[in-house]
């Protein structure tokens, strides 16, 4: 478990073991997601046999209220956190503008 600006970013294993390498590429890959949102309060990574084409599932928690959910499988573990930075960052770059948009209609 690591700490970034105090956000929690969790990986869990339901299959196999994810090492502690495994565990710090994950928190440094999606802490990168923290400067796209600075309204994220949690980040939950789910890995699925962690070491023969895993399947990782991301849960990034927003501000308490939305939950932008990505998954991938990939070759490697590294391959699959990487695709999934881009992907959630378009996710969370949209989100951002529609609650934007959202707050700007009721004025």
């Amino acid at each position: 478990m690591s700490h970034h600006e105090d956000v929690q970013i969790e990986v869990i294993s339901r299959h196999g073991h994810v090492s502690e390498r495994m565990q710090d590429y994950a928190a440094a890959k999606f802490a990168k997601l923290l400067r796209k949102n600075d309204q994220i309060s949690r980040i939950e990574v789910v890995v699925d046999g962690p070491h023969e084409n895993p399947e990782v599932e991301v849960l990034v928690h927003v501000d308490n209220r939305e939950v932008v959910v990505g998954k991938e499988r990939s070759e490697n573990f590294n391959a699959a956190i990487d695709l999934l930075v881009e992907k959630l960052e378009r996710q969370l770059v949209k989100a951002k503008e529609k609650l934007k948009n959202h707050k700007g209609d009721r004025a």
